[in-house]
């Protein structure tokens, strides 16, 4: 089985129309604009940012293929989400992305299933794909420390995508984690400090839309240079904080819009991003987006 590397992977948005309907066209765009950047590993396709579990299957392999097509023109490589709500239909993805040339597997837990069964749901995952499977644990599962460390025992797990609240939770996931596997970073909040306690990479939505700026926060912070991974960190946390506090799908929204991406990247019923909240959020945040898309 080949390894997949640290470093930086975006997790891409799957744009679509207002019903919800996936744009291939939009999202091989969004592909060639994320895959253009030197310091991106690659892309994480159909996780959270990317609405996975709010596409249609079908729409999900259409995805993967396109992006795996991208990657390869530039070298790149790819990470397909087959986190689902049924194990039924996370296999099938599994199984499909592998098909058309995915570099590796990731999931969410499945939802509402005890720790023994997520631990045959994970077997069963790296079986299907027989793929590196990096496993991603979201802030609101309910996995123990001890139980998440012993998911990444079985064979074919290549590491995590650890995106607990709790900063100190993540370290300790890096500290006791099982030797040869990766701990990715996907709070973004603390990307900087989590590279410098050991964190093999990042996997984090705001390098959906700063992925030049998300990637130097990694590559500085493992170069040693924390002036300025931190600087750049702090910028965007700055910035988070009015997302979080205005509201975090419609600032991201908005965000794409002002910078010329996506018209639409989040399915109805998500609250969707109107003309007084864009007025309103711009005038507080365009200075920090600003500099961010500068670096």
């Amino acid at each position: 089985m080949n390894r997949i590397p640290g470093g930086v992977w975006v997790p891409i948005c799957s744009p679509c129309d207002s019903t919800g309907r996936f744009l291939p066209a939009e999202f091989e765009k969004a592909a060639d604009i994320l895959l253009q950047e030197p310091g991106v590993e690659g892309l994480y396709v159909c996780g959270g940012t990317g609405e996975g579990l709010s596409m249609r299957n079908a729409e999900r392999m259409e995805a993967y293929g396109i992006a795996v097509d991208r990657a390869r023109r530039r070298g790149k490589k790819v990470l397909a989400h087959i986190g689902a709500h049924v194990m039924r239909d996370a296999l099938e993805l599994a199984e499909y992305a592998a098909g058309v040339g995915a570099d590796g597997i990731s999931t969410v837990p499945l939802p509402g299933v005890e720790h023994p069964g997520q631990m045959a749901y994970y077997r069963a995952v790296c079986k299907a794909a027989a793929l590196p499977v990096v496993l991603y644990y979201t802030p609101g599962a309910a996995q123990t420390l001890p139980q998440v460390l012993e998911t990444m025992t079985i064979p074919g797990v290549a590491g995590i995508k650890s995106s607990s609240n709790d900063f100190f939770f993540t370290m300790r996931v890096m500290a006791e984690k099982p030797d040869g596997t990766l701990v990715y970073s996907g709070k973004d909040e603390y990307l900087a400090a989590a590279v410098i306690e050991g964190a093999n990479g990042g996997i984090g939505m705001w390098g959906c839309v700063f992925p030049r700026a998300y990637a130097d926060i990694y590559h500085f912070a493992k170069a040693g240079d924390y002036r300025r991974a931190f600087a750049l960190q702090t910028t965007l946390n700055r910035l988070c904080c009015i997302a979080f506090r205005r509201g975090l799908l419609q600032s991201f929204s908005c965000i794409c819009g002002h910078i010329g991406r996506w018209e639409q990247v989040f399915r109805p019923p998500a609250p969707q991003c109107d003309a007084a909240f864009r007025k309103a959020f711009l005038a507080e945040a365009a200075p920090l987006i600003d500099k961010l898309m500068a670096e």
